[in-house]
C-alpha cells in the first residue's frame, strides 16, 4: 500500500466528518442536477468509498444536534438521503469546528474531515479564521453552479417612522444584484397581511443597487405585516422579504412645564398639540412621574423648568436612552438648559429668523413649496451656544446662533432644542409654531419597520403601553405570549421585563423565513419579519486556486481540494486515503517471472538434452 497523506496508517479505523452544504444558495442550479443534489451525490459516494467498520459524521447547515453522533455506514447513507436545503448559511470557521468536536471523541481513529460546498465567498472567507487542526485530514469538494444572474429584495423601509390609519404611506424598497447587464420593467409586488396592495416595476443597472418606492394606504391601527415580491428564477430563497410594522392611532406626549396651566405659553403647547385632531394625545405634569410610566411616551416637552433635579435629568436621559424624543423649551432666565447646554447663557437683542432648512424631514412634509416673503420668528434673546459635531441646525437666527437645532442620540432618540423662550418674541403666535410641535411629535415614533435576520440572537422588545405598570422584573403569570406564524407555526417565547418593555427571545426555534405575529393573552401586540441575510444572496463564490493560494498564504495545514465529479470519488478515496494499492504490480512482476523463468528452463532442458 501507498498512503501519501499524513495522518494515515495510524491504528484503528477512520473517522470522517462529512458537511453537505444546504444554505439556500445551494438550490442554485449546477451541471445535471441543483447544487444541494450534487452534494448529496458526493456525499454518497465518499461513505461508500470507506469501509463498513469506519466511523461516519454526516451534518448540514442547520447544525441539528440529531447530528451530533457517529453513524454506521447505512446510517450515514440513510441521512444523506433525507436532506433539505436549509434557511441557515454558517461560516467555514463555524463547519470546522462542529467536525472537531464530533471527531475528538474518535481518539483511536485516523480523523478525516471533508465540506462539499459552492465555496460562496459570503461564508467562506478565512482571514479572520484560527488555523485548522492539523491532526486532521481536511478536504473541500466543491460544486459549481451553472452562470446565472440573481435579484434579491436587500432592505426596506418607510418614508416616515409613524403610520396613521387611513393615511397614505411610501414604503421604501431596495433591491440587489449582480446583473451584468441592464434590464428594464421587473416587475414588482406588495402584500399587506397577505392581500395585494401595490404593484410597480424597477431598472436593474449593472454595479449598482436598484432603489424604488410602492404607495399604499395604511389600514386600522395594531400591527400588520408586510410582504415585498420580485420573482428571479431559479434561485428564489431571496425572492420575498417579510417585515412587520404597527399602525398608530396617534402619538403620546408628556407636556413637563414649570409654568401653570393658565398661562398663555403653557396654553399654547398644550392646544397646538391638541390641534392635531387626536393624532397626539398629551398629558401635562409639573413634575416628571417614575420611570415605567415616562417610558410609555413617545415625546417629552421639557418647558420652562428652572431647576430640574439629578434625578429628574436622570429620567430624561433613562428616557432619551431607551428611543424617546425629547424636546426642550428654555425658561426666561435660561436657568434650566446646563444639563443639555453647559454655560449657555443669553445674548439679549431683537431680531428675527433668517433661514430654515426646509428640506429636513422635519418640515419638508409640511410645505409642498419652498415658501418665499416668509414673516420669520422673532425673539429678544438667543442662547449663546455652538452647535455639536452631530447637531443638525434647523432654523438660524439674524445673528448667526442656532434657533432651533437637532441633537441626535446614538441610542436612537432625539432632542430637540430652542434656541429662545417662549415668554417672549412671537414664535407661539406665528405659523410654524404649531407644524413644528406636531411634527416633532410625528418624529418621535421610530422603528416602525420590525425586520430580523434569521440567526440574530438580538431579542424582540415589546414596548410598554402607556399607562402599563411595572412589574419590577416578574412577569406576572396571568401574562401569556406566543409568536404565530403561517403554517400553523406557533411557539412560546422567553419573556424578560427590561426598562424598555418586554423583550422576547426564541433561540432557535424560528427557522424559517416569514412574517410572525407576537401576541399577549391573545391580543396581537406587535408584528415582525424574518428575513435571509443579504450576503447569502451574493452568489459570488472562491475562484478554487484563488482559494488555495490565499490559505497557503495564512500558513493552513494542506487542504486537499477534489474537483473530480462524483464518479471518480472512489479513485481518489482510494488513493489519497486509503492508499494506493500496489498488490497487482507484484503480481504483474510474479508472473513476468515465472514466464521469465519458464523460457529459461525450457532453453536450459534443450542445452542439457
Amino acid at each position: 500500500m501507498l498512503t501519501p497523506e499524513s495522518n494515515v496508517g495510524e491504528p484503528g479505523r477512520n473517522a470522517v466528518s462529512i458537511y453537505i452544504d444546504t444554505s439556500p444558495s445551494m438550490m442554485a442550479a449546477g451541471e445535471s442536477a441543483p447544487l444541494v443534489q450534487e452534494a448529496k451525490g458526493k456525499g454518497n459516494a465518499l461513505v461508500e468509498s470507506f469501509a463498513e467498520t469506519d466511523l461516519f459524521h454526516v451534518f448540514t447547515s442547520g447544525f441539528q444536534g440529531q447530528d451530533q453522533r457517529f453513524l454506521t455506514q447505512p446510517e450515514a447513507l440513510e441521512r444523506i438521503a433525507s436532506i433539505q436545503l436549509s434557511s441557515h448559511s454558517p461560516g467555514l470557521e463555524a463547519v470546522m469546528e462542529r467536525s472537531l468536536d464530533q471527531l475528538a471523541r474518535a481518539d483511536a481513529a485516523s480523523k478525516k474531515a471533508f465540506w462539499i460546498s459552492d465555496v460562496q465567498e459570503s461564508s467562506h472567507e478565512v482571514e479572520a479564521m484560527a488555523m485548522p487542526d492539523s491532526t486532521v485530514s481536511w478536504h473541500l469538494l466543491p460544486v459549481q453552479a451553472n452562470p446565472s444572474t440573481n435579484l434579491w429584495v436587500d432592505s426596506v423601509w418607510f418614508e416616515t417612522p409613524l403610520a396613521l390609519p387611513n393615511r397614505e404611506a411610501e414604503l421604501h424598497v431596495r433591491i440587489g444584484h449582480d446583473a451584468l447587464d441592464g434590464v428594464d420593467g421587473l416587475p414588482l409586488q406588495l402584500r399587506v397581511d397577505g392581500v395585494a396592495e401595490a404593484l410597480g416595476s424597477f431598472n436593474v443597472v449593472p454595479g449598482m443597487p436598484t432603489d424604488t418606492v410602492l404607495r399604499f394606504t395604511h389600514g386600522a391601527p395594531g400591527p400588520h405585516l408586510v410582504e415585498v415580491h420580485i420573482d428571479d428564477a431559479p434561485v428564489s430563497f431571496d425572492d420575498v422579504h417579510h417585515v412587520g410594522y404597527n399602525v398608530s392611532s396617534g402619538v403620546k406626549a408628556l407636556h413637563w412645564s414649570g409654568i401653570p396651566l393658565s398661562e398663555r405659553t403653557t396654553k399654547s403647547v398644550q392646544q397646538a398639540f391638541e390641534s392635531s385632531n387626536g393624532l397626539v394625545e398629551v398629558d401635562w405634569v409639573q413634575s416628571l412621574p417614575a420611570s415605567p410610566a415616562l417610558m410609555g411616551y413617545d415625546l417629552l416637552v421639557v418647558h420652562a423648568i428652572e431647576s430640574p433635579s439629578r434625578g429628574s435629568v436622570s429620567l430624561v436621559r433613562e428616557f432619551m436612552s431607551l428611543g424617546g424624543t425629547v424636546m426642550v423649551l428654555p425658561d426666561s432666565m435660561a436657568r434650566g438648559t446646563s444639563w443639555v447646554a453647559e454655560d449657555a447663557t443669553w445674548v439679549r437683542g431683537e431680531g428675527r429668523v433668517t433661514d430654515v432648512q426646509w428640506s429636513h424631514p422635519l418640515f419638508q412634509p409640511v410645505f409642498r413649496s419652498v415658501p418665499s416673503r416668509v414673516d420669520w420668528p422673532t425673539y429678544d434673546r438667543i442662547l449663546n451656544r455652538r452647535p455639536r459635531a452631530q447637531e443638525e441646525v434647523l432654523a438660524t437666527a439674524a445673528n448667526g446662533l442656532p434657533y432651533l437645532t437637532r441633537i441626535p442620540s446614538k441610542e436612537g432618540g432625539d432632542l430637540y432644542l430652542l434656541g429662545t423662550c417662549l415668554e417672549t418674541g412671537n414664535f407661539t403666535r406665528h405659523g410654524l409654531f404649531v407644524p413644528t410641535l406636531l411634527r416633532v411629535a410625528e418624529s418621535a415614533r421610530t422603528r416602525s419597520a420590525l425586520a430580523q435576520r434569521l440567526g440574530d440572537t438580538e431579542a424582540l422588545t415589546v414596548p410598554r403601553q402607556t399607562g402599563e405598570q411595572s412589574d419590577n422584573g416578574n412577569l406576572g403569570r396571568d401574562n401569556v405570549w406566543r409568536i404565530v406564524g403561517a403554517d400553523d407555526v406557533q411557539i412560546v417565547p422567553e419573556p424578560r421585563s427590561t426598562t424598555r418593555g418586554t423583550s422576547l427571545r426564541w433561540g432557535d426555534a424560528l427557522t424559517e423565513p416569514g412574517g410572525y405575529t407576537v401576541l399577549r393573552n391573545d391580543s396581537a401586540l406587535a408584528a415582525f419579519g424574518l428575513n435571509h441575510s443579504p450576503e447569502e444572496s451574493n452568489l459570488v463564490v472562491w475562484d478554487v486556486e484563488a482559494w488555495r493560494e490565499r490559505t497557503a498564504s495564512l500558513r493552513w495545514p494542506e487542504v486537499q481540494i477534489w474537483t473530480q465529479p462524483e464518479s471518480q470519488i472512489r479513485t481518489l478515496v482510494e488513493q489519497h486515503i486509503s492508499g494506493k494499492r500496489l498488490a497487482w504490480y507484484f503480481f504483474a512482476a510474479a508472473m513476468l517471472a515465472l514466464a521469465f523463468e519458464t523460457l529459461l528452463l525450457r532453453r536450459w532442458n534443450k542445452l542439457f538434452s
